[in-house]
């Protein structure tokens, strides 16, 4: 599937494995790893919510269960006979009855002081003039609620914390309970005030749990949405816990968002049963983000560990596998070009190693057919061109062709005399009776009577230039060293839609060392790939690629001929200019006699 897509039909072994990897293993991974964390955090999320409202039920039962024996302490008294027949007994009247009942109440206020040790005080203020003050001795303005007792006529009513005198510990919170106590043959005749004060800090103690101690803030609210108790972070934060309660009231749910100043905090709420209290609480995001930090960390370990994991396996099948494949294509390539050293390590006992194994094998098969039979196949060859060539008689060919002339400039047709005379001598210097050298002067003259053929069938469309200092006129090349440039040029490089095609050759010592041959035309020009193609070749010294076959047949004989001094250089514009440089030793002597 992926093979059929162009972009990845030019990828090599290396990518594809990379992008295998990347699509099967590691994307796949970085993707369910994420899911699991999002989902597994969603998860946490929710159980410390869940955890949170359990907490708030456990603490709600707790304070419901306080309240609920306080009311039932209050309800107990006013049923009770002996309190009843004691604070309708006249406060000067005093008798053995009257002390037996006194000590009967006060040993049963004693009793619920001690069994319930949230109870600060319990005070009994009778209309009779008779006061019972059991625990802690406290004093402050506790009139409005009283008088709203008064008005409740015998129902309980609870006030919100207030601080009180106390005589052993100073001032302490508290808050109450007030009852009016009436004869209960005859509800509608007070006998009576009740008063317990309950310890506000226990009741404090009770709700903050030790998340909500730390990082939560509780609020005791009444129906109103006045504060009756709050913890005590709560007293620093200013957050407006009516509006909670508020929200929690219209909406009717128990788990809600509440943000205030830029900060976010989860809210929960419960209703106190049988009372008018209301408990609302708030907890930062990022006291649950911190719960979740940890899971994140351990989640992100998790991930690295098994990315790390697929990149070792990625290495691995690197190293086994595709390095491997890649060394022996690489091999195969030094083959191809001809290199029958290619050889590849044979280190393990699978397929691969199996593979080059028989690789190794087959070029040495190769190698030795090549050494047997090839070479043996371009003996007989050259050998059948020598005799074609033997057979051939250079100098029948040039008096013919001399012949030919004459005639010619006898029936008067000089410009076909002269056109023969320039063939002839072109097929002279290229015989130049086999001989494999030549003269810069020599090689210039072939290449002078080969552009001029080309004039006459070109025309003024063809310009040429030949110049040469005088003194290197007799240096000795390779035959046939600067013609296959010019012919290039005229193949390859002559502009049809020009009308002054030109070529110059110009031959110039560079110094005392080095002879420049500089071919410049105005042609083409050779493609900007084709000529990068073109000069790696050249540096690179690869003779043997076929796509720039005279040029490298020149590089090969200059190598052969002069050494690794001689070089070849190639600029090129597209459409404008080509110019060969072709660098060679200055070599004293290097001169042909005559």
């Amino acid at each position: 599937m992926l093979g059929k897509l162009p972009l990845i039909r030019n990828f090599g072994l290396k990518q594809i494995a990379l992008l295998l990897f990347m699509l099967l293993i590691i994307l796949p991974t970085l993707g369910v790893g994420i899911i699991v964390q999002y989902k597994f955090a969603e998860i946490l999320q929710k159980n410390v919510v869940q955890s949170t409202l359990q907490s708030v039920d456990s603490v709600a039962n707790q304070l419901e269960e306080q309240i609920s024996m306080v009311e039932d302490i209050a309800d107990y008294l006013v049923y009770n006979p002996h309190l009843n027949a004691y604070l309708q007994i006249d406060a000067k009247e005093y008798s053995e009855r009257v002390d037996s009942l006194e000590q009967s109440v006060e040993g049963l206020l004693i009793f619920h002081l001690f069994s319930k040790p949230y109870i600060r005080s319990i005070t009994i203020d009778g209309m009779n003039g008779r006061y019972f003050a059991m625990g802690e001795p406290v004093a402050g303005d506790e009139s409005k609620w009283r008088t709203e007792a008064l008005k409740q006529r015998g129902k309980i009513v609870w006030s919100e914390g207030y601080q009180v005198a106390s005589g052993w510990s100073g001032s302490i919170d508290v808050v109450s309970l007030f009852r009016i106590l009436n004869l209960y043959k005859d509800v509608t005749t007070p006998l009576g005030t009740l008063t317990i004060h309950l310890d506000a800090q226990s009741i404090i103690s009770l709700l903050e749990t030790t998340l909500l101690q730390q990082q939560g803030y509780v609020y005791v609210l009444n129906q109103r949405g006045e504060s009756v108790l709050q913890s005590n972070n709560a007293l620093e934060s200013n957050l407006q816990a009516s509006t909670m309660l508020e929200r929690f009231v219209a909406s009717g749910e128990r788990l809600g968002s509440y943000e205030q100043d830029g900060t976010k905090y989860y809210t929960f709420y419960r209703q106190v049963e049988n009372t008018n209290w209301h408990i609302v609480t708030a907890i930062p995001h990022t006291v649950v983000d911190q719960q979740l930090s940890g899971l994140r960390w351990m989640m992100i370990a998790i991930i690295a560990a098994i990315l790390l994991l697929c990149i070792i396996a990625y290495a691995g099948f690197q190293y086994m596998i595709i390095s491997p494949i890649l060394r022996l294509k690489n091999e195969t390539t030094r083959v191809t070009l001809g290199d029958f050293t290619a050889r590849v390590p044979v280190q393990h006992r699978n397929e691969i190693s199996d593979l080059n194994r028989k690789f190794n094998e087959m070029v040495d098969t190769i190698r030795a057919l090549i050494d047997q039979k090839y070479k043996m196949e371009i003996r007989q060859r050259d050998a059948e061109l020598k005799l074609l060539q033997s057979q051939m008689d250079p100098h029948f060919l040039y008096n013919t062709l001399d012949t030919i002339r004459w005639t010619a400039r006898l029936e008067k047709a000089d410009r076909s005399s002269h056109l023969i005379e320039m063939l002839s001598k072109f097929l002279r210097s290229s015989l130049n009776n086999g001989q494999y050298e030549t003269t810069l002067i020599k090689e210039l003259e072939f290449v002078q009577s080969y552009l001029y053929l080309h004039q006459v069938r070109l025309g003024d469309r063809l310009n040429y230039s030949l110049y040469i200092e005088y003194p290197l006129e007799n240096i000795v090349i390779p035959k046939t060293m600067i013609q296959p440039l010019v012919e290039n040029f005229l193949i390859h490089g002559y502009n049809r839609k020009k009308s002054n095609n030109t070529i110059a050759v110009k031959v110039y010592a560079v110094g005392e060392d080095y002879i420049w041959i500089d071919v410049r035309d105005n042609g083409k020009g050779i493609p900007p790939e084709q000529l990068q193609q073109l000069q790696v070749t050249l540096q690179n010294g690869n003779q043997s690629d076929q796509s720039f076959g005279a040029i490298n047949n020149i590089a090969e004989r200059l190598t052969i001929f002069f050494g690794v001094e001689a070089k070849i250089e190639i600029a090129s514009i597209e459409d404008e200019a080509t110019q060969v440089l072709i660098k060679i030793p200055y070599i004293v002597g290097g001169e042909q006699n005559e």
